[in-house]
């Protein structure tokens, strides 16, 4: 590891001969900030010139640059590829306040390489021009030789699973008010401590966040997006709505929010079958049935991003079926069946019974409907009926009844 804490003991006689010197302690607030790479060009090197955003290279060195890519992103289109000599770093300077630092990383299957195997994550609470008075106070490293996490000279060194081939949240929880960090990787918690303990423990740290550092230490491309460093409590959140309901073509409109960050937002939608959207409220119609899983990225003005999900189940269209007028008259008793749904109904069973009165011939017609289209009707009729008085004639088709009073007459029924 080319940065261990060593340097800065080597250091600490010397430290306070540099304080008056041009460097970069630990002077002003930096934040609000976020960077997420994407109003840079396609293979800019980040290595410290006017248009790099403020990212310069490990002791101002030119050589250690990142490189702005389109080649994987978390946020279209780009993100920096840090990789063999890339050492890259980004000046803060807060020292007061709670705060959380976020960072997207990817790290592909097959990455390899490093010094001791893998690429790191540095947070410095010193950090000095010429990196002779740096102080470390997070050191993460991202072992490819035995696939985990490490916060690097903790005891017990404690880990978790290296995740490859997604994107991955780092965030860091800072309070500078009662001096404690918390390191989380892809939501679990890796390491909490006090700030100023320093990655040795020694208490010697500042209540500052001077740097961020990503080492590759010689290893192989790792990519980072999305990175940012905001208050606690006015960091960037949304929502997606839902969850939504619909049929297939139909036009669902979609609600979403934000909160926090720094206004104005835009809003970008995956619907979850292939097709996108913009906009706090766009529509969107699907062309098949299934459940969706539906996400909205919003993004503010200062290029910080947040992220919601949410489900979309769409149905197939239905037919629904329903009784119409039922009619009498000589010898039968006929219905009308309609199909006010949006689908065609096939196999449609229908019944027309007669409940009471003396009813000899005709008391209960079955039958089956092949095809009713939608919005279509059909007629059905009962058999021959023959009885006397009074009786109630129900007709059912599919889960549809409907009843209606009538009189038979020996031959005529009357409704």
């Amino acid at each position: 590891m080319k940065k261990s804490y060593k340097r800065t003991i080597l250091a600490i006689g010397v430290l306070f001969l540099f304080l008056g010197a041009s460097a970069t302690l630990c002077v002003s607030a930096k934040g609000p900030w976020s960077d997420n790479f994407d109003s840079y060009i396609n293979g800019q090197l980040l290595d410290g010139t006017g248009d790099d955003g403020g990212w310069i290279g490990w002791a101002n060195n030119p050589a250690a640059y990142g490189t702005v890519t389109n080649a994987n992103f978390r946020s279209s289109p780009h993100s920096v590829d840090i990789k063999i000599t890339s050492d890259l770093v980004h000046l803060y300077g807060e020292t007061s306040g709670e705060w959380i630092f976020t960072a997207w990383q990817y790290i592909p299957v097959g990455q390899s390489g490093g010094t001791y195997g893998g690429t790191y994550f540095i947070m410095n609470d010193v950090y000095t021009t010429g990196g002779s008075d740096t102080h470390w106070a997070v050191q993460i490293q991202f072992d490819n030789i035995n696939n985990v996490v490490e916060s690097e000279f903790d005891t017990g060194n404690p880990t978790l699973p290296l995740i490859y081939g997604q994107w991955v949240e780092i965030r860091v929880e800072i309070d500078f008010i009662t001096d404690w960090f918390k390191f989380y990787y892809n939501d679990q918690l890796l390491i909490q401590k006090a700030w100023t303990a320093g990655v040795n423990n020694l208490d010697d740290g500042t209540l500052c966040l001077a740097a961020l550092d990503l080492f590759a230490d010689s290893s192989t491309t790792v990519y980072y997006d999305d990175l940012s460093f905001l208050p606690v409590g006015d960091e960037l959140s949304c929502g997606a709505g839902g969850p939504y309901f619909g049929e297939v073509d139909e036009e669902i409109q979609f609600t979403g929010s934000a909160f926090g960050g720094t206004a104005p937002y835009t809003y970008a939608w995956d619907f979850g079958d292939g097709n996108t959207g913009t906009g706090e409220t766009p529509t969107h119609a699907y062309t098949e049935a299934g459940v969706f899983n539906v996400t909205l990225t919003v993004t503010d003005s200062l290029a910080a991003t947040a992220s919601a999900e949410t489900t979309a189940t769409i149905t197939a269209p239905q037919p629904v079926i329903e009784i119409g007028e039922i009619t009498g008259g000589l010898f039968k008793v006929k219905a009308i069946i309609k199909n006010t749904g949006d689908a065609a109904a096939t196999d449609v069973a229908w019944s027309v019974k007669l409940a009471g009165g003396i009813i000899l011939l005709g008391k209960e017609t079955t039958g089956t409907i092949p095809t009713i289209a939608a919005g279509g009707e059909e007629t059905v009729s009962s058999t021959f009926i023959l009885g006397f008085g009074k009786t109630t004639i129900t007709v059912t088709a599919d889960t549809a009844t409907k009843d209606a009073a009538a009189t038979v007459l020996l031959f005529f029924i009357k409704i």
